[in-house]
């Protein structure tokens, strides 16, 4: 029964951890499925802009926009081509409603990170209710966020441990060059060389 309030603190202190690692996860891939919509929009607003340049403009000036000096008729078609297949794959991929996913998933986790966080600085023991409360918020977050890939997992892990780390470097050595924080890291755990944290 004493083994109660420091087992419930432990279990908090790990749905902490783990809902710290799940949102900067999901930021991550939030960030990457933002990135990869924005330039698949840009390129079909690129080659539909062209396209229509090409449509409305004299013949003469239509050769000084086509490349590679192809037809300007052939070089319409293969724009119109390249144009619809691009629009082909922002549906099929849907990088948007993925991001966006991703960004609600995010949001609850540091919800759940924020609150426990927050009980944990606030009380040594834990009630009950607020116990259970906070499991089922974790829970929650759980079972209405979008699911991490499992081959994508690993990397997200260590990309989490990563800038945990380097903050801590970064917290005793405020001058540090991020770029040689991260390859004296790689050289210490993949060598053991380079200066430790």
């Amino acid at each position: 029964m004493n083994d109660q309030p420091s087992s419930r603190r432990k279990e908090l202190e790990r749905i902490r951890r783990v809902s710290d690692m799940l949102c900067s996860g999901h930021a991550t891939l939030r960030d990457r499925y933002s990135r990869h919509a924005l330039l698949l929009d840009l390129t079909i607003l690129g080659l539909s802009t062209w396209l229509v340049a090409l449509a409305f403009v004299q013949p003469r000036i239509g050769l000084s926009l086509t490349p590679f000096r192809l037809d300007p008729a052939l070089w319409v078609g293969l724009l119109a081509i390249g144009t619809f297949f691009m629009s082909l794959i922002q549906i099929k991929v849907d990088w948007k409603k993925r991001s966006d996913a991703h960004r609600l998933s995010c949001s609850m986790y540091a919800d759940v990170h924020r609150e426990v966080g927050s009980a944990l600085a606030s009380a040594n023991e834990f009630v009950e209710e607020e116990y259970r409360r906070l499991l089922a918020r974790y829970d929650m977050a759980t079972a209405s966020s979008v699911e991490l890939q499992e081959r994508s997992f690993l990397p997200l892990k260590k990309r989490h441990m990563l800038k945990i780390a380097i903050s801590k470097r970064l917290d005793t050595h405020p001058g540090a060059s991020i770029t040689m924080t991260r390859v004296r890291f790689w050289l210490k755990d993949n060598f053991g060389r380079g200066e430790g944290p």
